[in-house]
């Protein structure tokens, strides 16, 4: 089913909900939780390389990494934990290294984050993005929390210049195709995500969002410089509702209210395609924008990453919400 309509987003949103409320993926319910994950499931969540001596950047980071890795295959993603010094502070983070990096040719890279509560473990588990043809760096919230949240327990300076250190690392040391820089994550880490499509907008290519916390400051002074996004929001979200609310003490924004934004951002028209996903979700593509924005709304989807490992929803399809992922990031997903 596909419909265009051309009156303003927040007016044209009630309307598409209330004619399309009882849709919602094909067993694609969202159930995690990350405290933002605590009320629900607790949420989710290789490459051998040689031992690295310890350096120190301008910005005084400096690199160790960390030798326990996975048999490395010919066929199969290698893993391996690394840490990073930034201004005095360890950092951790692990890094996927795809199977078609032996080929020589550049690669994307996808920075991860996971939710409250969890580790980038945890998120590896559940994202399944190693299945991207693609590196992907897992990071590590301090205390298991991204800023610029408020219980996180650092600032959004001090979490963006991690990311800031990791990227340089990763395009140091591997093939990577610096066009294609992605950044995705559930929940808290989701509401990070954004943060970074924010703030470092020419260093990223584009955003994918599951269930994310846009707390307050997660927008406050954003770039103005359009940045593609794929949000991802289940209607019966309990942890952050799809209709904005309160955590923490601090309002964060409802999906109608985090899309008119993006869409201004954006200089999308009012011109939005909406398309049927199954039994349960609504794919809404703005047709006209200088960066591309989507939204899917899984109907009676939970907090969850869809078809992850940890999705209770038994009929979701593998992998769905990886699959979107990688679909909008132009990525290509490596069978099983």
């Amino acid at each position: 089913m596909k419909n265009r309509h051309k009156t303003p987003w927040l007016k044209r949103t009630a309307a598409v909900l209330s004619v399309l409320g009882v849709l919602g993926v094909a067993g694609c319910g969202f159930p995690y939780d990350d405290d933002e994950l605590r009320d629900i499931n607790d949420a989710f969540s290789d490459t051998l390389q040689p031992e690295e001596t310890s350096t120190e950047s301008p910005t005084e980071a400096a690199t160790e990494t960390n030798t326990e890795t996975e048999t490395q295959t010919t066929s199969a993603p290698s893993n391996s934990s690394q840490s990073i010094t930034v201004d005095g502070k360890k950092r951790t983070y692990s890094v996927t290294v795809p199977p078609e990096a032996s080929e020589g040719t550049r690669l994307p890279l996808i920075f991860a984050f996971h939710g409250k509560g969890e580790t980038s473990d945890v998120l590896r588990d559940y994202s399944n993005l190693d299945r991207a043809r693609a590196y992907v760096v897992y990071m590590d919230g301090i205390d298991k929390a991204w800023a610029p949240a408020p219980y996180a327990q650092t600032t959004g300076e001090e979490d963006l210049k991690f990311v800031d250190e990791v990227r340089k690392k990763m395009i140091a040391d591997y093939n990577i195709d610096t066009a294609r820089v992605f950044a995705t994550g559930l929940s808290n880490g989701g509401g990070f995500a954004a943060y970074v499509g924010c703030q470092r907008p020419t260093a990223f290519t584009a955003v994918a969002t599951v269930s994310a916390a846009y707390y307050w400051k997660v927008s406050d002074n954003c770039s103005v410089i359009p940045m593609k996004l794929l949000d991802i929001h289940g209607t019966n979200d309990s942890v952050i509702s799809y209709e904005g609310g309160s955590r923490h003490g601090t309002a964060y924004s409802s999906i109608p209210q985090i899309l008119d934004d993006a869409a201004r951002r954006n200089h999308c028209t009012d011109s939005v395609t909406i398309s049927q996903m199954g039994s349960n979700g609504v794919k809404q593509k703005w047709d006209d924008c200088d960066a591309p924005l989507e939204h899917i709304r899984i109907g009676t989807g939970t907090h969850t990453w869809p078809g992850g490992e940890r999705d209770p929803n038994e009929n979701a399809p593998k992998d769905i919400g990886t699959e979107q992922i990688l679909q909008f990031f132009g990525v290509s997903m490596r069978e099983k």
